[in-house]
């Protein structure tokens, strides 16, 4: 970790030099055969048609692959004339003029050759926008004398991108409200100049307890800009984001991005799943560096709108302008450029913003989506390329038969009206995200939305508050004696006020009923306590024992987030008794992501501490070392074991010497330290299971079912409730579209319906080999096929070698999971399952 943020830091030292000599190199190689095509690829073929799936009455035509030095392509936009322009990966800008009538390329031509890695490209306001990733710059090109070249080409805006991998600016969007909305990436900070009063602005850390490693010079978050065709007023709408590459607008003008996580942090618990999100005035998502990713759950950010797994976000479009049905007229268009797809997202309206579910609506071996969007005829056009690779240029027609719209019923029209009604009121309180010149009046309209059930109103409404004068709301935020309200006003008073307002400040967080609150209530009011520690500083030490009072009690609790932040209150307050009680939860934990944040935050306490602690967490390191995840999950490890070596005494080291050296000699993955298997039990039958099944309705244990999730394995991919992992569809709501018939099905014969999501590949190679696995890595020679995700083993593919590729007819799900469990053990998890967890359902009474 330590030599990598230094080479990170050494290369945006010399950022400055290289941007200079950046330019020189364009200047001198205008024109010039010497800077031609050499270095840009091409000369292939792109993914034949053949190849990729689609749903019944459409069809894929590969209008053109691309030919020698014509280069790998990452963005496109149509013109005003119905030709296609594509941004290119190494450098430049294309054109390709389209025959209606053959479905071919009549013309391609270079109309740009100096820019470099045009990651985002937009035809309007009769101009062509680019954004060049390796120029750092956002520019206008425009045709000033009429013979269809860009004889001028305006830069508007300088970025101060400094890569880290790579996220730099990348897709412009025109908005409904013709403006120019431009996607950065976290590695690129704020535009300069940028408006004062944007509705996002100063994002930090706010980290309790921070890891010291996440340590940066400045905090850089990926971010959405909105400005004028002219480039001259500039203002940050949301951020929080790592590296969204793209954002849509739907019929209603509400926006949206598709963002991903480091996959090298999965089997970690800051590792979030990549996301859809619905982007809003002063949005704050919650991507920080690091190990320092916040919680979806964190009530000063918005949640995901849609989790999808693993995944490279790429472009995305609504189908509003397609010549498709009406259902794909509604969707959401997004492109997966790691496993070669696209999915079809339907949002439902939902409160004041949506809900959402997607399924693969295309997909092809080896096809790397970069960019798509919908042509003046009503086609779906997308580009392949990137890193590159070779690029295609495909268009998708809908030629089946008529479909009718779908109509709602009265549930759902009732629904969608109290969405549009709820979104109305949310686009009023964000009129107030910029403006601070409220008075009584507007604070009166303002402060009844932070006691709503909707997350999305409350957040709009608390952000209006703290946009005005502190005076005006201070002593209403002290005395609100609702909770859900007093909370939201008490977590503005948190980030605004000052450190003389934290006693009252706690005091009233004090008189909370905490032992009654519902979980989002109480998640929420501990993130309270924690703003005012981050912000306004050390308690006193009379506060620091009347919160631990408040607090204390309340350890443990059946949710395992809340236990999250509760632990790190309590370590932060030096509550006496935390180090034997989230050592418990080390143990009980049945998932590695909730055993390795406790033993994060364990990690550096230096007191509290017994011998038989002390050796139960050394012997949890120890198990860690059979964990499984992503590359950074060792080294996460390993830090996690070097800072609590750290706080031993030379007494301590001498008891636990046995332990340490078992832990200086130990392997990531060697057998020797890997997971003890569960016993096998019996290869179950599907008609021995399924007449037991109506004994899972009732007089079932809560507990049992939790820990057979782990013991079969369900933990390593799928997340139900509060436990697991995100690399596999999330479960906690399985329960609710499915009975316990289906669920067993699933469980015992994975391979009998295999969602699409989800579906692996089988690629025949020249030499008669199959290998079957889901992509996890493509380039311009070479596919990556993660061929077991359980121990994460990956096989390397030459593309030239490949024959043929095929979807698998393979579960990536194992069968015989069930063999471990006994009878009750199988009955338990079934009625786990069917209640999402919830210890209070009828199953468990």
């Amino acid at each position: 970790m330590k030599t990598r943020r230094l080479v990170f830091e050494h290369l945006s030292r010399i950022h400055g030099v290289a941007r200079a000599t950046c330019l020189l190199l364009m200047i001198s190689c205008v024109g010039a055969s010497a800077c031609g095509d050499d270095d840009l690829p091409g000369g292939g073929q792109a993914t034949p048609v053949d190849s990729i799936a689609l749903p019944a009455g459409f069809r894929a035509q590969l209008l053109r692959s691309a030919e020698t030095g014509e280069g790998s392509w990452v963005s496109m936009t149509f013109d005003d004339r119905g030709r296609v322009i594509l941004g290119r990966d190494k450098r430049g800008v294309v054109r390709l003029t389209l025959s209606d009538e053959r479905g071919q390329v009549d013309q391609f031509e270079v109309i740009e050759n100096t820019l470099k890695h045009c990651r985002g490209i937009l035809w309007a306001h009769d101009s062509l926008y680019v954004c060049a990733t390796n120029n750092s710059g956002f520019y206008r090109l425009r045709d000033t004398n009429g013979d269809d070249q860009f004889d001028s080409v305006q830069e508007l805006m300088p970025f101060d991108y400094q890569s880290r991998y790579g996220h730099g600016p990348n897709q412009i969007v025109l908005g409904p409200d013709n403006m120019l909305y431009v996607v950065n990436g976290n590695d690129v900070a704020f535009p300069e100049g940028f408006a004062a009063d944007s509705p996002y602005r100063d994002p930090e850390d706010d980290h309790l307890l921070p890891e010291p490693r996440d340590a940066v010079e400045d905090i850089r978050v990926g971010y959405v800009a909105k400005t004028d065709p002219e480039g001259k007023n500039w203002e940050i709408v949301a951020g929080g984001f790592r590296n969204q590459f793209d954002v849509a607008f739907n019929a209603d003008g509400e926006m949206f991005t598709y963002d991903a996580d480091m996959e090298w942090d999965v089997g970690l618990p800051w590792y979030r799943p990549t996301r859809l999100n619905h982007v809003v005035s002063g949005g704050e998502y919650g991507w920080r560096w690091g190990t320092g990713k916040w919680p979806d759950y964190f009530a000063d950010s918005l949640p995901t709108t849609l989790d999808t797994g693993l995944g490279s976000p790429t472009g995305l479009e609504f189908g509003t302008r397609s010549q498709f049905p009406p259902a794909y007229r509604e969707s959401l268009f997004m492109g997966d450029w790691q496993h070669g797809r696209i999915f079809q997202v339907e949002l439902t309206p939902r409160g004041a913003s949506y809900g959402g579910q997607y399924k693969v609506f295309l997909e092809g071996g080896a096809l790397n989506v970069c960019d798509l969007t919908f042509g003046p005829d009503g086609a779906m056009y997308f580009i392949t390329g990137g890193r590159g690779s070779q690029s295609g240029l495909y268009r998708v027609t809908y030629e089946g038969p008529e479909v009718a719209a779908p109509s709602l019923d009265s549930e759902q029209t009732d629904q969608a009206q109290a969405s549009a009604a709820a979104r109305k009121v949310r686009h009023q309180l964000e009129q107030w995200h910029k403006r601070s010149d409220a008075d009584a009046k507007a604070i009166d309209f303002i402060w009844p939305h932070l006691n709503s059930d909707d997350r999305w109103l409350r957040f709009a409404a608390r952000l209006a508050i703290e946009r005005q004068d502190l005076e005006l709301w201070r002593e209403r935020a002290l005395n609100e004696s609702q909770p859900k309200a007093s909370i939201a006003a008490l977590l503005a008073l948190a980030h605004r006020g000052r450190a003389e307002d934290q006693s009252q400040l706690l005091t009233a967080l004090g008189r909370l009923p905490q032992s009654t609150l519902g979980r989002e209530d109480l998640l929420d009011a501990l993130r309270v306590w924690q703003l005012s520690f981050i912000r306004q500083g050390e308690p006193s030490e009379s506060d620091r024992a009347k919160v631990l009072s408040q607090l204390s009690p309340l350890y443990p609790q059946t949710s395992g987030y809340v236990n999250r932040e509760l632990c790190s209150l309590l370590i932060y307050l030096q509550a006496p008794d935390v180090v034997p009680r989230t050592v418990e939860l080390i143990r009980t934990a049945i998932g590695q992501e909730d055993m390795i944040y406790y033993s994060q935050r364990l990690a550096r306490l230096s007191e509290g501490w017994t011998n038989e602690t002390r050796e139960a967490f050394f012997d949890s390191l120890l198990a860690a070392r059979g964990f499984q995840g992503g590359k950074l999950l060792g080294a996460s490890l390993q830090n996690i074991q070097e800072d609590a070596i750290g706080t031993l005494t030379e007494v301590e080291k001498e008891h636990l010497k046995t332990r340490l050296e078992k832990l200086a000699t130990a392997v990531d993955g060697s057998s020797e330290h890997e997971s003890p298997s569960a016993s096998f039990v019996k290869q179950w039958t599907w008609e021995e299971l399924e007449a037991e099944l109506p004994r899972a309705r009732h007089g079932r244990s809560w507990e049992q079912g939790r820990t057979a999730l782990a013991k079969a394995q369900c933990v390593k991919c799928h997340r139900v409730s509060e436990q697991g992992s995100s690399t596999g569809p999330d479960l906690t709501h399985v329960g609710s579209r499915f009975d316990e018939r289906a669920l067993l099905e699933s469980i015992v014969q994975p391979s009998k319906v295999i969602d699409e999501k989800y579906r692996l590949s089988s690629y025949l190679l020249d030499s008669g080999e199959l290998v079957t696995g889901r992509p996890i890595g493509v380039s311009a020679t070479m596919i990556t096929v993660q061929t077991d995700s359980m121990r994460a083993e990956t096989v390397p593919l030459k593309r030239a070698e490949i024959e043929q590729t095929t979807p698998s007819g393979l579960s990536p799900m194992p069968s015989g999971l069930m063999n471990v469990l006994t009878l009750d053990e199988i009955l338990d998890l079934i009625a786990y399952l069917r209640s999402s967890g919830d210890p209070q359902a009828d199953a468990f009474q």
